[in-house]
């Protein structure tokens, strides 16, 4: 490994970096380019009558478009009897009422006609909705350490972890240092889908933490990374991020 390092990676490492990524950490192991989340995603529930796609399950909570009659949604899950919280085509996130008025939506379930819960994980329906927002952003979050802008999808590993919580309703401080101790602490070997996942990425491991990703199930973890430029999904079960992690808090 060449000792001067571009200077971006010299900033990297000067700062602690969320995701200090040094030369020759993404393998040819590693999901570089992981699928969108269009791939696994079936918008089979159809809009019978236009109704508001809302920023939460309110009808007082702002209102992010009209969803016109004859689109098709990705059901989620069910916020509770009153709401669906669905994707449109469009990529947004957000809340429409469950009344037969409005879709053809038949289920009663969290997976709403989408993706099963993986295998290994805690299968709750917050758990599967964070997962879905998650992947929701795959090809459309970019990376910049310290930034935290939800308007154009820039954000560091923990601002992003703080915006997906944020849409189920569970909120956490920006950084690192705070999100390591949110929640309760659960062992490796505990794992389930939805649980904060931190790693030491700067030199060996020595526990330091100073990356966060949201944990799939099936040894998978989502986190917003500057080797990409945006998010990754990647093994802990080998790999790079297999020797790197410190530890995890369970949020939900």
């Amino acid at each position: 490994m060449s000792k001067t390092k571009p200077a971006f990676m010299r900033r990297v490492i000067a700062v602690g970096l969320c995701a200090a990524i040094g030369l020759g950490v993404v393998t040819a192991g590693q999901a570089v380019s992981a699928p969108k989340a269009s791939a696994a995603t079936y918008y089979n529930t159809k809009i019978k009558y236009g109704v508001n796609l809302r920023v939460s399950a309110s009808a007082g909570s702002g209102v992010i478009r009209m969803i016109g009659k004859g689109e098709s949604v990705h059901v989620v899950g069910q916020a509770n009897s009153y709401w669906l919280h669905v994707f449109d085509q469009k990529g947004n996130s957000g809340y429409i009422s469950s009344s037969s008025e409005y879709t053809n939506y038949v289920g009663g379930g969290s997976s709403g006609g989408g993706t099963a819960p993986s295998a290994g994980g805690g299968g709750s329906a917050k758990a599967d909705q964070v997962i879905a927002i998650a992947k929701s952003y795959m090809g459309r979050v970019s990376y910049d350490y310290g930034t935290r802008n939800p308007s154009k999808l820039i954000f560091d590993c923990s601002a992003f972890t703080q915006f997906v919580f944020a849409k189920i309703g569970v909120d956490l401080k920006w950084g690192t240092k705070s999100q390591k101790t949110a929640g309760s602490f659960v062992s490796r070997s505990n794992l389930a889908k939805g649980d904060l996942v931190f790693f030491d990425t700067i030199g060996s491991n020595n526990g330091v933490i100073n990356h966060v990703g949201i944990y799939m199930g099936n040894g998978q973890v989502i986190h917003d990374t500057p080797s990409v430029d945006g998010l990754l999904i990647s093994s802990i079960n080998s790999g790079f991020w297999s020797t790197h992690y410190v530890t995890a808090r369970r949020v939900l």
